[in-house]
Parts: C-alpha cells; structure tokens; sequence
C-alpha cells in the first residue's frame, strides 16, 4: 500500500530526473485523488513541491484550495509575490512573466516557479533546447505557444535571474526547463 508519503518520494526522483535534463520528459504515474480540472502530474507536482512554507498563487478556486489543505502551502492573493503560480495555459497572463519575482542577484533562489498544465507535450510546436544538462541540444514538441517562450527568454535573459517552468499535461506527462536553457522554436 502506498501512502502520500511514498508517492511524493517517487514523484520527486522524477521531478529531479527531469529537472536535471530539460527537455526529457517523466510520466508521473503515481494515483491521487484529484477533484480539479488540472491534471494528475500538475496536483502531484505541486503537492511534492509545496509545504507550509512555501507561498503559491492560482487562479483556478478549486486548485488553491486544494494545495492549500493538501499541502498546508501559503495561498497568495498577489502572483507577483508567489514562489510558486499554478495555472493551465488557457489562463496564462502576460503579466505572470512580466511581473512574478525573478531574483535579484545576491539572491537569485528569490524568484518563481511557473506550473503550467498545458495540453500537449509530444504534439505541437517543435522546439530546441541548449544549456547545462543538454549534451548539445534536445528537440521537443509542445502545444506551448510560441509568445510565452518570447516572454520567458526575456525574463531569463540575464542569468542567475530568472523564472523556471515546469509543464504537464493531461496524459500526466511533465518536462522541466529551467531558466539556464535556452529555448529556441524550430
């Protein structure tokens, strides 16, 4: 029988497996009860991810409050302030790149995390991959829209300040890309 425990243990190997390889993609495979609309892999993401310490923002009701008792995570009503935004890319804003905390640099660690539940990872848009934990590059294809990576690229543009990303998908896929990759679209 497995707890919340062993499955947050196992979802954590593979989010480091994939955050140490952009660009490769986990499927996250682990069971939870889910009573969102985001899939399995965003909410086990978040749940791995969160605690009583971390502060997060969602637009999405049902999502905030669901990591709010499930991880005892600080629900914050300003995104520009949150270590973590949780959204599906359907409610993506221009503002959520512009305008979250990228670091400053004494402190780069200062900055957020995008998790976005898209549509698609291994359909859509094909897209090259270059930087540390990349041999030389690696192509993916993603349903991500190629204005959202124009926006990421210029907030990550002077390292170490930056945002990271980490994308799922309804198939529970999930892919990592860091703010040291480099993203072209092919």
């Amino acid at each position: 029988m497995n707890t919340i425990v062993h499955t947050t243990q196992q979802v954590y190997r593979q989010l480091i497996n994939a955050a140490s390889r952009p660009g490769h993609v986990e499927i996250i495979t682990e069971d939870v009860k889910n009573y969102t609309d985001f899939s399995n892999a965003a909410l086990l993401t978040a749940m791995t991810l969160f605690d009583n310490e971390i502060s997060f923002y969602s637009a999405d009701k049902t999502m905030s409050k669901e990591l709010k008792v499930l991880t005892g995570g600080l629900a914050n009503i300003d995104y520009s302030s949150a270590d973590f935004l949780v959204t599906k890319e359907a409610d993506l804003k221009a503002e959520y790149f512009k305008e979250v905390m990228t670091g400053v640099l004494i402190s780069p660690e200062k900055s957020a995390t995008l998790l976005i539940d898209i549509e698609s990872i291994g359909k859509g848009q094909a897209y090259r991959l270059s930087g540390p934990g990349i041999k030389e590059s690696t192509d993916i294809q993603l349903s991500f829209q190629n204005s959202w990576f124009a926006l990421r690229n210029k907030v990550c543009k002077e390292f170490p300040l930056g945002i990271d990303l980490i994308l799922t998908d309804k198939e529970n896929n999930t892919v990592i890309i860091p703010r040291t990759t480099k993203v072209e679209v092919l």
